[in-house]
């Protein structure tokens, strides 16, 4: 009982949320948030139909659509970048590319293994695929923050909203999977306690964050963060370069 009486808190949450972006019309300026809490409601309200008919499938539906949350919360991500990087194209496109690269990488690894002759357990591959895209994640998020507080860039209210609802979900995500390999099937009970919590708290911090719209602030125009990456960028093409130099000189000997 008690565990649906959590379940549709959280739908009830995640509606509000959405609700609040339809409201104060921010939808369409955190496309890739509020497309991550939508199909958190969609998966949260087509899951408990699917456990109240057929507990069978519910396992197989239920890690399907986990993994395509996972997925989309890299747009989380990618939201931050084209945010707090929006005054600098170089830097932030730079970021883009990279975050994409990442988590294709991973994307295409996760289609690839399945048909690779492996011993291991199904359930253990998939934890080792989260904890893959989850460490992913947190890196891009903590680097981003590095490069905030580096320059000293400013963030709005809906911003640092977005990233401690969703670091909180990050780090405790983590936490737990590296928990659960070390303990073992016995954590598996504190894990479903843990779990709803961290994320109720999440769906709260984003309903209060991003109530109504506050932008980022002009940024500082001292910050020398494109100029910073343009120097980055022609270092590396000079080094880039000189390899290549260096590779078609010993191909020619």
């Amino acid at each position: 009982m008690m565990n649906l009486i959590i379940w549709w808190s959280g739908i009830l949450l995640e509606s509000l949320v959405l609700y609040r972006g339809f409201r104060a019309k921010i939808l369409s300026k955190y496309q890739f948030f509020y497309v991550y809490i939508a199909s958190l409601l969609l998966a949260d309200s087509s899951l408990y139909f699917i456990y109240t008919l057929n507990r069978a499938s519910y396992e197989k539906w239920n890690w399907a659509a986990g993994f395509l949350n996972l997925v989309l919360g890299c747009g989380i991500l990618l939201e931050i970048f084209k945010h707090v990087l929006a005054p600098y194209a170089g830097a932030e496109r730079f970021a883009r590319i990279a975050g994409l690269a990442a988590f294709g990488a991973i994307f295409c690894f996760a289609i690839f293994h399945p048909v690779v002759p492996d011993v291991a357990k199904v359930g253990a591959r998939n934890a080792a695929l989260e904890k893959d895209f989850l460490t992913v994640q947190a890196i891009l998020l903590f680097g981003i923050l590095g490069v905030v507080s580096y320059y000293g860039i400013e963030m709005g209210r809906n911003l640092r909203g977005m990233i401690c609802g969703y670091g909180l979900c990050l780090a405790t995500s983590l936490m737990t999977l590296a928990l659960r390999s070390y303990i073992g099937p016995v954590f598996n009970t504190a894990w479903a306690v843990i779990q709803p919590i961290v994320y109720m708290t999440s769906l709260f911090v984003w309903l209060i964050a991003l109530w109504s719209y506050h932008p980022n602030p002009v940024p500082d125009a001292g910050i020398r963060l494109e100029e910073d990456y343009e120097a980055f960028a022609a270092r590396t093409r000079d080094m880039v370069g000189a390899m290549r130099t260096q590779l078609v000189k010993v191909a020619r000997s």
